[in-house]
């Protein structure tokens, strides 16, 4: 339905004209219900999708439309009158391009109330698009036109209102702008063009052409307000899962565990604290929010999400195991880089074909020189702030400090001790069967037991978490969701994921499980182990209970609480 907005005193004299019942004006009646307005038309040999069968995201890839635009006036016919530039837009998304005669930058003439047909290469749209014309009463021209330059660069009033040139007089677009007098600032929209809507990988800049996918992690869609495909669809079933796979004091993690294509499948939402009624294992059905970047890191601001909350009854967690990293993996950024925000793991492995152990170059004294002046850290000497401010004051060559710190950056055995004091983060290093090491970055700030000083030099069994981004200094950090995350018994080993299992011999305490745990039948027609305390009832969730899941806990009442 249409909808017009009157003006104030317009409204006032409506509200007058109805109290008087004697009446018979006919002055100050609303406005038509077809005003004069621009239509879009896309032609027929242009693919428009559809609901059922929307096209393809292309981020970064033109797609062409072949489009008119015609002006109307109030009675429903061409306006003929109407010769000037309209405005091509696209919502959501951008136009690459335009091809055709009439054409100015993203201009359009329109003679005699209509356009030509042109060509108008779409790229980033997603979801429900739209091509908009807009009447800015723009007319372009070159800004360089002398001894005549445009109207809204010349120096004069050329429209008599009071004000002189672009940006003062608001009848200017821009500078280049052949005439001072507005546009009726009217706009017409094309047909629904439909697209899918991004998954992460596509919000986080993957772009996949020939069957090849790469990325550089950066959004193409910048500060825009964007809906994502978590794979739900209306009927309550799910394409593929997007699940929660952590929560912090400012956000929370999740994963798109259907998307193969190269990574960048899971994504940080800047919530300024932790999200309500929310746990590890949920999974969201609806989700938005802000694209933007932190420091080159991909988030999602102000964030907004459904969430189907996870029912051990009713299926298996689908948070994925952490991925091992190795230290070929370590020293490659662009491998680093498609799994940030994943979930990663370093680790002892019980066959000994890699090793893990936190740095055993670590300690407050100050890194000597040995010979020649080069920085050599050593078990208790590994601080490079030699003026205890507290920070490495730069990295400008022949600066001591910042030299002193590249030294130690560079010895995967080494931690430099003022950034543990400062940030809380330490090294732990990484070695393979062919005695390749590498140094990853950890912060354990959320396991409050865990003293990486005391464990220096010891092997752990496995250390996990969310990989951070940060562009500057160390760039890449394991982030520790909680004590679950870290494993220090080279006999034990990391928390199980919720596997699916076939009979009761797979669900035993030598795996972990708690005694009497059997392969459960679930809601979903999957099984999985689970303690059932009485007779099995799917439909009662409580009488199931899972497998230990690392940083799993469970709900209470005061999630309910917002704040």
């Amino acid at each position: 339905m249409m909808r017009v907005s009157l003006p104030f005193a317009g409204l006032a004299f409506a509200a007058l004209a109805l109290s008087s019942a004697a009446s018979c004006s006919s002055d100050g009646f609303g406005r038509t219900r077809n005003p004069a307005r621009l239509v879009v038309t896309i032609d027929p040999s242009s693919n428009i999708g559809s609901r059922a069968a929307p096209l393809k995201i292309q981020v970064g890839t033109p797609l062409p439309f072949k489009i008119s635009v015609a002006a109307y006036d109030a009675s429903g016919a061409i306006d003929t009158s109407f010769n000037r530039y309209v405005r091509i837009s696209a919502r959501p998304g951008a136009v690459a391009s335009f091809t055709g005669p009439d054409v100015d930058g993203r201009n359009l003439l329109l003679k005699g109330g209509q356009s030509v047909a042109i060509d108008v290469a779409l790229t980033n749209a997603y979801g429900r698009t739209y091509l908009v014309a807009d009447d800015l009463g723009y007319v372009p021209a070159d800004p360089l036109r002398q001894p005549d330059p445009p109207s809204c660069s010349n120096g004069k009033d050329d429209d008599g209102d009071g004000t002189i040139d672009f940006p003062a007089d608001t009848g200017c677009a821009f500078a280049n702008d052949d005439s001072e007098e507005a546009g009726t600032y009217g706009e017409g929209v094309s047909p629904i063009i439909w697209f899918e809507f991004p998954r992460i990988a596509d919000v986080r800049g993957l772009q996949c052409r020939s069957g090849a996918c790469t990325g550089n992690g950066r959004t193409p869609y910048p500060r825009e307000q964007i809906l994502l495909d978590t794979g739900w669809n209306e009927d309550n079933t799910y394409r593929f899962d997007t699940v929660v796979t952590r929560l912090s004091s400012n956000g929370f993690y999740v994963a798109d565990l259907g998307d193969t294509r190269g990574g960048f499948n899971s994504v940080f939402n800047f919530n300024f604290n932790a999200p309500p009624r929310m746990r590890v294992c949920d999974r969201l059905k609806t989700y938005g929010g802000t694209a933007s970047e932190f420091f080159g890191f991909t988030q999602i601001s102000y964030p907004t999400w459904t969430l189907e909350e996870w029912d051990p009854a009713a299926r298996r967690c689908a948070v994925p195991a952490p991925e091992r990293l190795t230290p070929s993996t370590i020293g490659n950024v662009t491998e680093l880089l498609r799994r940030s925000a994943n979930l990663v793991r370093v680790e002892t492995t019980p066959d000994g074909a890699q090793k893990t152990k936190v740095t055993p170059k670590f300690g407050p004294g100050d890194v000597p020189q040995g010979a020649g002046g080069a920085y050599i850290p050593g078990p208790d000497n590994s601080n490079c702030d030699f003026d205890k401010n507290g920070r490495i004051n730069s990295f400008v060559a022949g600066d001591p400090e910042g030299t002193c710190s590249s030294a130690c950056a560079a010895d995967p055995e080494c931690t430099e001790y003022s950034n543990y004091l400062s940030r809380g983060t330490f090294r732990v290093t990484v070695t393979d069967s062919n005695g390749r090491s590498a140094a990853m970055q950890a912060d354990a700030s959320t396991a409050a037991g865990f003293d990486p000083l005391a464990m220096k030099g010891k092997p752990i069994r496995s250390l996990s978490g969310t990989m951070s981004f940060f562009s500057g200094g160390a760039q890449y950090t394991i982030e520790v969701r909680c004590p679950d995350d870290i494993v220090l018994d080279l006999a034990s080993g990391p928390f199980l994921e919720d596997f699916a299992c076939k009979d009761d011999t797979e669900c035993t305490t030598e795996r972990g499980l708690p005694a009497g745990s059997t392969c459960a039948a679930l809601r979903n027609g999957t099984k999985g182990c689970r303690k059932v305390s009485v007779a099995a009832n799917a439909a009662d969730s409580t009488l199931f209970e899972p497998p230990p899941l690392a940083c799993v806990f469970p709900r209470t009442f005061l999630e309910n609480n917002p704040q």
